[in-house]
């Protein structure tokens, strides 16, 4: 009579190790809270809110955070993350006791980055009023423009011209334009992605 026999086999699984999976939990729960401050305050408008040394501390802390981060120091990385959910919930405390205000779905903060200029962008002009003054208290104040103001700077006929090329090609998308140093550095770009 013979016998057969089978070798179970299985996939390696790693030791658990709770402080690397705290210090994972940490970093996405850091990651979150740095998307829903940039959502609700505007990602560079959120540092123009506070006071320079709050902003400072925050600057340095977030500089420690990340070099932190990219290490297998799991324990240090608990410190530091810990430490970062506390420091975003006392700048957002200081934005709000300096007056600033969230924003919401009708006014967006736009950093461009070419100019180094920011923006306040209002989506519906009933809003415009209020952007003005949310803008006049903060340091440097910046530019309030209505969505309809941006689109008055497009001449006519360039309304023809985006309209053939956006129905040619779907999904396509105007990006900036060609600088002299572009073209001298890759040669001519065209201002259209497909």
């Amino acid at each position: 009579m013979k016998h057969q026999y089978t070798m179970k086999t299985s996939k390696y699984k790693p030791p658990k190790n709770p402080t690397r999976d705290r210090a994972m939990q940490l970093c996405a729960d850091v990651e979150k809270r740095r998307a829903d401050i940039s959502m609700n305050w505007g990602e560079t408008r959120f540092n123009c809110l506070l006071d320079d040394d709050l902003k400072n501390r925050l600057i340095v802390m977030r500089n420690k955070f990340e070099a932190v981060k990219a290490g297998v120091n799991y324990l240090a990385t608990i410190e530091m993350a810990e430490g970062m959910l506390r420091g975003y919930e006392q700048c957002e405390d200081n934005a709000k006791q300096r007056g600033h205000q969230e924003l919401n779905g009708d006014i967006w903060s736009y950093h461009y980055k070419r100019t180094d200029t920011r923006f306040l962008l209002v989506k519906d002009d009933h809003f415009y009023r209020k952007a003005v003054a949310m803008a006049k208290n903060e340091s440097p104040p910046p530019v309030v423009m209505s969505l309809v103001e941006i689109l008055r700077l497009i001449p006519a006929d360039n309304w023809v011209f985006i309209n053939t090329i956006k129905a040619e090609f779907p999904g396509s998308e105007v990006i900036e334009p060609t600088t002299q140093q572009d073209i001298d550095d890759q040669g001519p770009i065209s201002s259209f992605t497909a």
